[in-house]
């Protein structure tokens, strides 16, 4: 009945470490026990366990209840080094292993989508991040406007037009015109129904003037008011109608239009290992349509989600609150906010849930990745200058790392700590570049720089997991 295996402080590392490793696995394995937890002190197993794919827990107390966070900051090199109070992690293989039976794709196809008239770097550095990182395959969907400059960035990536910013424009503003007009008719009926004149006011007014001849012409012309003011309101009535009519037509236009561009994208899922939403997609109402819908359906088929960008300021409006809730308790969904998009998500979040299921980066000069109530702080140094587009170079790699969980494990497991881990791993990668970017172009440093260094970084990453699991 023992749910896990825990290792006291006294026994360290040493000659008879890699025995010993063994011989914790091989237990774990025969009991059928997913955790091997070390008390302060045991800090050499983890290492020599790094291959068996083990769950682990660390701290000076140990425990596996989502109900009791654990906090660290830590780097890159530390963890290697001590592999210390970093939560419960699951340790394994971050990348896909290169091997001679792999074909385009076996090491992830990820998407983008994003990008318009205005910003098509965005949507560019974080599939240009992905492809640097590792990834086989990247595809942008963006708005026709920004579809060519992309392609002229780079042939390595494909690049779909799934709507255009001027039609949607056309269609919306035609939308609201219309609105507006049955808006002034419904008010002017309503002012017409209510300027009738009091029933007392008008029997005291004919009881004053007998049977003049002024009291037959104010009946007269009372009934004449009447009578035009029936015929204005049918007219009004009939219009308003009419422009009912227009309306529906033209929600019939814009909804076939966000129905053609969520299929252009949706009819990749089966494809895809990961999608990366927000970078350079704009606030357009109708693009927030469509990408709505995306979300919705990528949550069906189970893809791993990257939402950064304006992607997250949609998620604060509160007309998407229920989508927003919705993701927080999907598991393959990271969201990557700055402060102030942090800021707007916790005006409409209850921060007292800490039983999110989603992985929270929250950017800053340590990175804090949270899952629920487990947390890790990426630590390690980046460079002094923070240049435009190094958030959606993050937002890239982040989806890499993802991609590869989705090809390496089984994403319906219970806890799911995997993700968490490489998540911090996406942002170590990214803040190792930024240095070393950095520490070459100084004040010129861009995006840019940064992806030229994550292939260096990503390799020496590798080649340290690898050194520490012989």
């Amino acid at each position: 009945s023992a749910s896990s295996i825990i290792v006291p402080p006294h026994l360290r590392g040493g000659d008879t470490a890699r025995p010993l490793a063994n011989m914790l696995w091989r237990l774990a394995r025969y009991l059928n026990i997913s955790t091997i937890s070390f008390l302060s002190g045991s800090w050499f197993f983890p290492r020599q366990l790094l291959p068996y794919s083990t769950a682990f827990a660390f701290g000076t107390r140990t425990t596996m209840s989502p109900a009791r966070p654990t906090s660290a900051e830590t780097t890159w090199p530390d963890y290697l080094q001590r592999n210390g109070d970093c939560g419960t992690v699951q340790l394994a293989k971050l990348f896909p292993p290169l091997t001679s039976t792999s074909h385009k794709g076996s090491h992830g196809r990820i998407a983008v989508l994003g990008g318009n008239e205005k910003y098509t770097g965005a949507p560019y550095y974080a599939a240009n991040a992905a492809l640097h990182c590792g990834v086989d395959l990247a595809t942008v969907f963006c708005a026709s406007e920004a579809s060519v400059p992309i392609k002229c960035y780079s042939p390595e990536l494909m690049v779909q037009a799934i709507y255009s910013i001027d039609v949607l424009d056309g269609i919306h503003s035609e939308e609201q015109n219309l609105l507006d007009e049955l808006r002034q008719y419904e008010q002017t009926n309503a002012n017409l129904l209510t300027n009738e004149l009091h029933e007392e006011d008008v029997l005291q007014t004919m009881e004053m003037l007998e049977h003049s001849d002024e009291k037959q012409h104010i009946l007269a012309q009372q009934e004449l008011n009447t009578d035009d003011r029936i015929d204005t309101i049918t007219y009004k009535l009939e219009k308003m109608k009419k422009i009912g009519e227009e309306l529906d037509q033209v929600r019939s236009r814009r909804d076939a239009l966000i129905m053609d561009a969520v299929k252009s994208v949706t009819e990749m899922f089966p494809a895809l290992h990961a999608i990366c939403i927000g970078p350079g997609m704009g606030r357009h109402p109708v693009v927030f349509c469509v990408v709505e819908k995306v979300i919705l359906s990528a949550m069906e088929s189970k893809l791993a989600i990257t939402l950064d960008a304006d992607a997250l300021y949609m998620m604060s409006l509160p007309e998407y609150r229920q989508l927003l809730e919705k993701l927080m308790q999907y598991g393959r969904c990271v969201l990557t906010p700055n402060v102030m998009e942090l800021r707007r998500l916790a005006a409409v979040l209850d921060n007292t849930d800490k039983n999110t299921a989603s992985i929270v980066i929250k950017k800053g000069a340590s990175d804090v990745i949270t899952k629920g109530p487990f947390e890790i702080q990426c630590a390690q140094e980046g460079g002094l200058k923070r240049s435009g587009g190094i958030g959606d170079v993050l937002a890239g790699t982040t989806t890499a790392f993802m991609a590869w969980n989705s090809i390496l494990y089984d994403n319906d497991s219970a806890e799911g700590q995997e993700r968490l881990f490489a998540a911090w791993t996406a942002c170590c990668a990214v803040k190792t570049a930024t240095k070393l970017a950095f520490g070459k172009r100084r004040r010129a440093l861009s995006a840019l720089d940064v992806i030229g260094n994550l292939p260096e970084v990503l390799d020496n990453m590798e080649r340290d997991v690898n050194k520490t699991g012989s």
